[in-house]
């Protein structure tokens, strides 16, 4: 397992990836559950996880992300399970992008740690604010009545899938997995519609604990390709106690990330800021991405009821 994580890293070779429908998490460590439904359910706590990004500050309708992961284990007929719920909402521009996800995870202990396969169900709905759009100033040849651009408010919504894998044992975790799996269309009319492709994911990190220290090193990287384009963070951070965090990622051909973080109990805090490197660093001050976590005691398990047979005289 170990090898194939760092066989990853060879993967920067590939160019970037841009303009999809998932979201663009910095501190992605922190909502697994976004990109792989096997994730969930991992922790012996249930955790309700909050991300809020605004994307190229500076720049009129640029990206607004936010992210809310519920996710929980369970125990049922004593075999190890997760559940979660995922909700997502983004917006860009005119465009306005919305799920709602149901993950579920069945855990298996192999290989020294647990293996987890999951899925998950749920809607994609695109959104478009056509009363905002204006087509004044277009080159003369551009048909001010296009029927292909929707005049009025208009939404749709389709059915989508997600499949995934996800091992995990004390210094190590890896996964990999597919969003968008039925590559839904949203059509806004009989003229006008949205498509959203596949996108697959890996995800993977180490944990190496500094001897004589307090200081635990957290190499980590997530991959994003549609098979056409890929995209790669490269992130390393430095944990002091279990109590405080600190780090940067590199996204290649795109973004420096700085990042800092805190943890107080069972709440955690992050937040990141990103220095664009392409040709946008001459228009926006940065992308500001804020994280925060609360975990708790949530028991859900169903026993094995045992018939003990007793006799009617000491009834």
């Amino acid at each position: 397992m170990k090898k194939f994580f760092f066989v990853l890293v060879l993967i920067i070779l590939a160019p970037t990836i841009r303009a999809q429908f998932d979201a663009q998490f910095s501190q992605y460590w922190s909502c697994k559950n976004y990109y792989n439904p096997a994730s969930v359910g991992l922790e012996k706590l249930a955790n309700v996880s909050l991300i809020n990004k605004t994307q190229w500050a500076g720049i009129k309708n640029a990206p607004q992300s936010l992210y809310l992961g519920i996710d929980m284990p369970i125990t049922f007929s004593g075999k190890a399970q997760g559940v979660g719920l995922n909700f997502f909402s983004d917006k860009l521009g005119l465009f306005s992008n919305s799920s709602v996800m149901l993950n579920y995870a069945y855990k298996l202990q192999r290989w020294g740690g647990t293996l987890s396969l999951g899925g998950q169900i749920g809607f994609v709905i695109e959104g478009f604010d056509g009363t905002k759009v204006v087509l004044s100033g277009l080159s003369p040849a551009h048909d001010k009545d296009d029927p292909a651009i929707p005049t009025t408010n208009v939404q749709a919504k389709a059915f989508d899938a997600g499949l995934g894998a996800y091992y995990s044992n004390e210094s190590l975790y890896i996964g990999i997995s597919g969003t968008h799996l039925m590559e839904p269309t949203l059509d806004f009319d009989d003229k006008s519609s949205v498509y959203v492709g596949r996108i697959f994911y890996v995800i993977g990190g180490y944990s190496i604990p500094l001897n004589e220290s307090d200081i635990v090193l957290l190499p980590s990287t997530l991959i994003k390709s549609n098979l056409t384009s890929s995209q790669i963070d490269l992130t390393l951070r430095a944990q002091i106690k279990n109590k405080i965090w600190g780090g940067m990622t590199y996204r290649w051909n795109n973004s420096v990330v700085v990042m800092v973080g805190a943890k107080i109990d069972n709440i955690s805090i992050g937040y990141a800021y990103d220095i664009s490197t392409s040709k946008l660093f001459s228009v926006t001050s940065g992308s500001h991405e804020i994280f925060a976590s609360y975990s708790f005691q949530f028991a859900l398990q169903t026993k094995n009821k045992s018939k003990i047979n007793k006799s009617v005289r000491y009834l």
